[in-house]
Formats: structure tokens, sequence, C-alpha cells
């Protein structure tokens, strides 16, 4: 890999709640983008991701150019939750919202956008993603060229 820094993928916890990751390669470092951080505790988190951490010092060795980073050796990665962000209440959203946050983060900038977001922006994220679902999955199967 060359010139990438930042891994950007959803997780999800118990079978029932989403949050993104940033996966630093060059620092070692994991943040974790969790939409509702009071459902589990840092004690939980610590088993979610352990084998995560643990793994990814080895994926990185084989992957990047050591001269081009900090790498680190094979140390496990350290996470830390972002705080400040949008906490979503409501059931059901965590998987939208995660993946905003891995969007906005991406950007550089992320805290004043994550923190800014609302239930209803929220509300018009989830009509987005069915809207951006319907285009690209719904739509292609019902059109499909035909071959005669």
């Amino acid at each position: 890999m060359e010139d990438v820094f930042t891994i950007y993928t959803p997780m999800i916890w118990a079978d029932r709640h989403w949050v993104g990751l940033a996966i630093n390669l060059d620092m070692g470092y994991v943040e974790i983008l969790d939409p509702l951080p009071t459902l589990y505790d840092d004690k939980k988190v610590v088993k979610f991701m352990e084998p995560i951490l643990t793994s990814l010092p080895y994926l990185a060795k084989k992957d990047a150019k050591p001269q081009q980073t900090q790498f680190r050796g094979l140390k496990p990665f350290h996470w830390q939750r972002m705080t400040g962000i949008y906490i979503n209440e409501r059931s059901g959203d965590c998987g939208p919202v995660s993946i905003k946050f891995m969007e906005l983060h991406s950007h550089s900038d992320p805290l004043q956008y994550m923190s800014g977001i609302t239930d209803g922006t929220v509300d018009d994220l989830r009509k987005q993603y069915a809207m951006d679902v319907y285009k690209t999955i719904i739509l292609p199967a019902y059109h499909a060229p035909t071959f005669g």
C-alpha cells in the first residue's frame, strides 16, 4: 500500500450495535466512532476490540511498506472512542450514523460536523441511504440488459 494512512470499516458489536472504526496504520491507533457510547462500557469494548487490535500489526506488516510509515512492529494497536460527537439514542440508527461518522472523519476535521448531527439529520440520512440502495441495487436488477 502506498499513501494509505487511515482505513475505515464498520464493525458490529454483539450482533446488535454498529460502530465505525478509523484505523490509522501509521500510528497504530484505532478511533472508535460510536454513536451510542453508553451501551457498552470500556471493559466490554476491550473484549470486542482485542482480536482486531492484535491482528492489525500483522496485516500492516504484510501489506505496508515499513520505510514509508512510522510502523511500530507487532505491538497491538491501541484504541479510543471519539468524544463530543452526536449521541444516537434511537433504536436502529447506529448503522447509518456510523457510516456518516466515517464519511465525516475522512474529511480531516470531523468533530464540528459529527457533533452537529441531529435526529432530523439522521432521518434524512436514512432516506438518502434507502434511495442510494434502490438506485444501486434494485433499479439495475429490473433494468438489466437482455441478450437475444
